[in-house]
């Protein structure tokens, strides 16, 4: 028997992914979108380097009995706060520990730190702010582990509510050099059929790498993403076909594009009314 990928019959059977997530992120969405019959194709929108200089990061990350709470904003906060102590980290007590997104948490139980709150359902700073641990939080510290120059909103927010938050910047993101002439050709040969993007940031860049061309991207091309902030985003410039995943993870990411894919599918062979 033909295994999926194989058989013409799978659900993304014929169809080209473009997945944009950074180069050392992408696996695990590539394999299951290539597991259900589709072409995976790997344009990363951003890189993720370590900071300059992390000694400003380290001194706040290992401040003992400073912080009732830290929140590791990404996977890459947990891999590089790990290179920054030499592999291994072992946060300071008493402060417990919040993971935004699901993948966030796996890296920080993978590394051996336990989690205190993962918010749900959808693993975002939105759904952290409304869980109850981050509701009173009145004159409690709190150190936000994160890249350079993330989003404020979690920040502000945590502090109108009472708190004291500092910043430990650990990564920072770069545009990486790409022929995007390559993709833009690709595309006009029917090889791109769907875009994925997963930040706000890629999606800025790649409006930046397309120039022009953005504009038969965003008129012809579904773009699926993640989360209302992302989404909103991606209409306020211009694309027509967007859809959301949630919750943010490649498990979602997959399961939309194949909802999408056979709902379109589904439609073309519908006979026409007379």
């Amino acid at each position: 028997m033909p295994d999926m990928a194989s058989s013409t019959n799978a659900p993304l059977a014929g169809i080209g992914i473009l997945v944009t997530r950074p180069r050392e992120q992408a696996d695990g969405l590539c394999a299951l979108i290539e597991a259900a019959g589709g072409h995976a194709m790997r344009l990363p929108l951003l890189e993720i380097v370590a900071v300059g200089d992390p000694t400003a990061a380290a001194e706040l990350l290992s401040r003992q009995d400073r912080w009732d709470w830290l929140i590791f904003a990404s996977p890459n906060a947990v891999r590089f706060t790990l290179a920054i102590h030499g592999g291994s980290f072992n946060p300071p007590r008493p402060a417990r520990i919040a993971a935004i997104g699901q993948t966030t948490a796996e890296a920080l139980t993978k590394a051996g730190i336990r989690v205190d709150l993962i918010p749900k359902p959808q693993f975002n700073s939105e759904s952290l702010l409304a869980s109850p641990e981050m509701t009173d939080v009145s004159g409690k510290s709190i150190l936000i582990v994160r890249g350079e120059g993330g989003r404020e909103h979690l920040a502000q927010t945590l502090r109108a509510r009472g708190a004291e938050v500092a910043y430990a910047e650990v990564y920072r993101r770069i545009l990486p050099a790409t022929d995007i002439g390559y993709w833009i050709d690709l595309r006009r040969q029917g090889g791109i059929d769907i875009v994925t993007i997963t930040s706000g940031e890629a999606l800025n860049n790649l409006t930046q790498l397309l120039g022009e061309a953005i504009h038969e991207f965003a008129e012809h091309t579904p773009l699926v993403v993640i989360g209302s902030r992302v989404e909103k985003l991606a209409r306020d410039q211009g694309w027509r076909h967007v859809i959301s995943a949630e919750p943010a993870c490649d498990q979602a990411i997959a399961e939309t594009i194949i909802r999408h894919v056979e709902t379109k599918r589904t439609a073309q062979d519908r006979p026409a009314s007379r």
